[in-house]
């Protein structure tokens, strides 16, 4: 196979870019590029460094295993292919952190050799089940590679456990559209609503423009009262699998524990847990 010619950034590629500094190592990178030096490929320091600087980032590389076939210029074959040394250093491959992307050069860890794998026989039993072929868009398959575009960009960030537990909580509240921090009750955070007033006693209502499912309540006294229509969900222990909202179980329960500001929804609502009798079994009424 032949090899081929890569050049290569310092600041901001190499390292972390702390110019006229040395910044932190990228480890992955430097991997990458001995792992190709190491298969035959040929390696070029391509930066804006000149002098004394410039010798400080060729020792550094140096230390880390890295050296160079050449230095900001083009390989002797290229020389003497072009007749001269152009102007333009001559690579297959150019890597910076303007240009191809750092995160591409990196090994693939075994968790997300995994996580691969794991789309790859999603998307198959998919197929199968839905009968589509190879070739033809399947709509379960495209929700498992869009899952599997994002674990991607989690990976490209570097996270620890603790920051990766911390982003997925995030994540889920944006999705969920959950507010990612309390809600206060000011002015600003309110639409008038008054048009759907009347329907629980009160003057005028407010609807929240960061969570639309938070109201407030307004009433003739000065009373101030808040509904959450999400925060609480029924389930009958006849069906436990289905839920439902329920007017007289917000009511019931927003008695019993009233929202205060500030307001922080729990991510997912309370569940109710409700059973149906007969009240009246002359009539055959049902009462929960």
């Amino acid at each position: 196979m032949n090899s081929k010619i890569i050049a290569v950034d310092f600041d901001g590629t190499l390292c972390e870019n702390k110019w006229p500094e040395i910044g932190e190592a990228n480890e992955d990178m430097i991997y990458y590029l001995r792992k190709r030096q190491a298969e035959g490929d040929k390696l070029i320091l391509w930066t804006c460094r000149v002098g004394d600087m410039l010798r400080k980032a060729i020792n550094w590389c140096y230390n880390y295993g890295l050296i160079f076939n050449a230095v900001n210029e083009n390989l002797p074959e290229i020389i003497d292919s072009f007749g001269s040394d152009t102007r333009k250093i001559f690579a297959n491959e150019y890597i910076d952190d303007r240009n191809r992307l750092i995160s591409s050069c990196r090994e693939k860890s075994n968790m997300e050799l995994w996580v691969e794998n794991e789309v790859r026989i999603a998307c198959e039993h998919e197929r199968k089940a839905s009968g589509t072929k190879e070739e033809e868009q399947d709509y379960g398959c495209a929700c498992f590679e869009s899952a599997l575009k994002a674990y991607r960009s989690l990976l490209e960030d570097g996270h620890s456990g603790f920051s990766i537990g911390m982003t997925k909580y995030i994540l889920v509240r944006m999705i969920e559209r959950k507010p990612l921090t309390p809600i206060v009750d000011t002015e600003d955070v309110w639409s008038d609503a008054r048009d759907r007033s009347g329907h629980r006693g009160e003057v005028v209502n407010y609807q929240c423009k960061r969570m639309s499912s938070l109201f407030k309540y307004v009433y003739a006294d000065g009373t101030v009262k808040y509904r959450d229509v999400d925060r609480f969900c029924g389930i009958n222990l006849d069906n436990p699998n289905a839920s439902y909202h329920s007017g007289l179980i917000d009511r019931v329960m927003e008695e019993k524990f009233p929202i205060t500001m500030p307001y922080f929804p729990e991510s997912k609502p309370f569940k109710v847990y409700c059973e149906d009798f007969l009240v009246d079994s002359k009539n055959g009424d049902y009462d929960v």
